[in-house]
């Protein structure tokens, strides 16, 4: 039984956003496990089946469903987070106990059920465990790894030929822009499809006090993955005498370990690309445990499968036999551990130490605390092993690809108050080819960490509004560069208004497509591990992202082609908005069409090469764009702001379901509530636990 509590005082603002006041520092997680629950509880239960590989038991057949939970089960992750939670400390068990009784406290309520157990004939949601939480941070960060580029760059190799991974390419933007030092390029000469990488990853800045109207840092970004509904982030603020912290959580983890601040520190993260999966190609005698899995599926057969292992981790294809070793499962992964000293620590160096403990996903963090000190932190685990396993799957049974150590926490990439007074991350290179550890190779285009450099360098009495307008800048650099080959004269501006840029996205869409169709490349788009690939990139999106890198060496009567099927399928009257859409789907929303599940659909500008991001693709809508945005004003944490793309709260027929989706197109930013007087007056609605 959990330990008697104290009053939990939980006042929602007009967002619907829950503000937890706790008396000790057990009783705030348990009242964040309570909303967090009381909100997203579909969402927790929905993501905790997709970690043990058990989703098809609720939602019958569908392929790509199948798909992922054959690899969850394969790959261990809900087991992975099991034997973690036993090497915890008791003070993280504690957290993560606290938190599941909070959880647990509110499916033993007399609230009903989420709607969508309700379609789905479920009538009990078994207990949370504290180990379900690294269950959860699992399944949302498996399928960020680096082994689907090394899956591509294979396919690569299979059509092409090694040219394929080494070949030039095209000038054009070849020179990588470093994080550190701020500013710095460097040349890298791969092929652009080599490192054909999503380009909307996130972004993040600090800009230091001296360039400030306050005299105190700002900080600011917005993480970039796919639009879901529920939102992948939840907006939150748990208080207790040893911490006041506000931010964004995941539903089903405690704390707020991605983006957030406390009385006197903020932290933001963005991804840093990095290489913590390997793919070993293996031998049947290498395997050293098998054991059969069967899946149920609702209203369809069950399906069996090996579930084997190798000294090198699990194998997760079959043809050919190939094991996959990730940092977050090799060995106990103590990531969690930072919970508790992430939300209490009270300065730019407490945070860093904290990090020490993060292992995955790796992350760009940009901190800044309120005597006005700036820092970039490059924290997790990073493996030392061969080059060579960077670039495609690699024999295991030689040995010359084991790993070998990590790279030592102290050596990682670090910035301090640099100079420039300005720190910006937004997936690009983080530091150069003197630094003497590999960190990763497939980072994005410079385009989104320049146009945010461009913007802070003319800043020199920065606001809070300053912030705000960099999260809605949309000049595409990419667009630029092939502009200037398609001779169509845009400017970049992907505006919503704008007939030239929806002309523009047309015309990279069908070039890709003819290059896919009669090109070079036309044998990329078979994938040979479509069947056992959770979420492939189509050989169609890879090609399209490497174009502004290539499209010197692309031929005329290809442009020519592309520019053909554009004139005629685009209404001269059409705009960028009339496509760039989201069309954001429910989980369920396939099953039970008549239930209005999804959110409403929104506009916006911008496209998957600008600060203001969101990737589009033909007949879905966006499908990648901005999840949360936030900006901290370090000088007044009430002057701060945030966003996300729905609302805060996880049910279809709640009025805070999307009720933010509108300003989040407009590129707008809602009160981020810190104050206790602020919050009690602004309250639509108070609750003690």
């Amino acid at each position: 039984m959990p330990a008697p509590l104290d009053s939990i005082d939980v006042f929602r603002d007009s967002s619907g956003i829950p503000h937890v006041r706790a008396r000790a520092t057990r009783d705030a997680f348990f009242g964040q496990g309570f909303v967090h629950a009381q909100d997203r509880l579909w969402q927790m239960v929905y993501d905790r089946r997709r970690a043990q590989g058990r989703l098809s038991e609720w939602v019958g057949v569908h392929p790509p469903v199948q798909i992922m939970d054959v690899f969850a089960r394969r790959m261990g992750l809900a087991d992975a987070a099991r034997r973690d939670y036993e090497m915890f400390d008791d003070e993280t068990r504690s957290v993560l106990q606290a938190y599941a009784d909070g959880v647990n406290a509110f499916i033993a309520s007399d609230a009903p059920l989420p709607r969508e157990l309700t379609l789905l004939e479920i009538d009990h949601v078994d207990e949370w465990q504290p180990w379900d939480c690294g269950a959860v941070l699992n399944v949302r960060h498996v399928l960020m790894g680096s082994f689907a580029s090394k899956l591509w760059r294979q396919r690569l190799v299979d059509a092409l030929g090694p040219e394929g991974l080494l070949s030039p390419g095209s000038s054009h933007g070849r020179d990588d822009l470093l994080i550190v030092p701020v500013g710095a390029r460097e040349t890298h000469d791969v092929s652009p499809l080599a490192h054909a990488v999503e380009a909307d990853g996130s972004n993040n800045w600090a800009v230091h006090g001296s360039r400030t109207a306050s005299g105190k840092p700002l900080v600011a970004g917005d993480p970039h993955r796919s639009l879901e509904a529920p939102n992948v982030y939840y907006q939150n603020h748990i208080a207790c005498p040893e911490f006041d912290a506000i931010g964004f959580s995941m539903a089903g983890v405690p704390g707020m370990f991605h983006f957030g601040h406390n009385e006197r520190v903020a932290w933001c993260v963005t991804h840093a690309m990095a290489d913590t999966q390997d793919l070993y190609l293996e031998r049947e005698e290498d395997i050293v445990e098998t054991r059969k899995e069967t899946l149920s599926v609702r209203g369809g057969d069950e399906v069996t499968f090996n579930a084997s292992r190798t000294e090198r981790g699990p194998v997760v294809f079959t043809a050919p036999l190939m094991s996959l070793r990730w940092t977050a499962t090799d060995r106990p992964n103590t990531s969690l551990r930072t919970i508790l000293p992430t939300l209490r620590a009270r300065s730019v160096q407490e945070l860093d130490d904290v990090m020490r403990d993060w292992v995955d996903p790796c992350n760009n963090v940009v901190m800044a605390d309120v005597d006005g000190g700036i820092a970039y932190l490059c924290r997790g685990r990073f493996p030392i092993r061969s080059k060579a396993n960077a670039w495609t799957p690699v024999p295991g049974w030689t040995g010359e690809h084991d790993w070998t150590g990590d790279v030592p926490y102290d050596e990682l990439p670090r910035l301090r108050d640099p100079e420039q007074g300005y720190i910006v991350t937004a997936n690009n290179r983080i530091v150069g080819n003197d630094f003497p550890y590999y960190l990763g190779m497939d980072y994005s285009q410079p385009g989104r960490a320049e146009r945010i450099l461009d913007r802070l360098d003319e800043l020199l009495d920065a606001t809070i509004e300053d912030m705000a307008s960099v999260h809605a800048e949309r000049v595409s650099m990419p667009a630029r560069i092939l502009a200037d080959k398609l001779h169509d004269g845009f400017d970049g501006g992907m505006d919503p208004d704008s007939h030239d840029a929806l002309v523009y996205y047309a015309t990279r869409n069908e070039l890709a497509a003819v290059l896919c169709e009669n090109g070079a490349f036309a044998k990329t788009v078979e994938n040979p591990y479509a069947s056992e690939e959770p979420l492939p990139s189509p050989a169609h999106y890879r090609i399209r992202t490497a174009l502004p890198r290539m499209i010197e060496t692309v031929p005329d009567e290809a442009i020519a082609e592309a520019k053909r099927r554009v004139l005629t399928s685009i209404d001269e009257r059409a705009t960028w908005g009339d496509v760039h859409r989201t069309k954001t789907k429910h989980p369920l929303s396939r099953l039970f069409p008549d239930e209005a599940l999804d959110p409403p659909v929104v506009a916006m500008g911008g496209d998957g090469d600008t600060p203001q991001a969101g990737s589009e693709e033909k007949g879905l809508g966006i499908v990648h764009s901005s999840v949360a945005r936030y900006a901290f004003d370090l000088a007044d944490w009430d002057r701060s702001g945030w966003i996300v793309p729905l609302g805060s709260s996880g049910d279809p027929r709640s009025p805070h379901y999307a009720d933010q989706a509108q300003d989040w197109a407009d590129v707008k930013l809602r009160p981020m509530l810190y104050s206790w007087d602020q919050i009690e007056a602004d309250a639509e609605s108070r609750q003690t636990l």
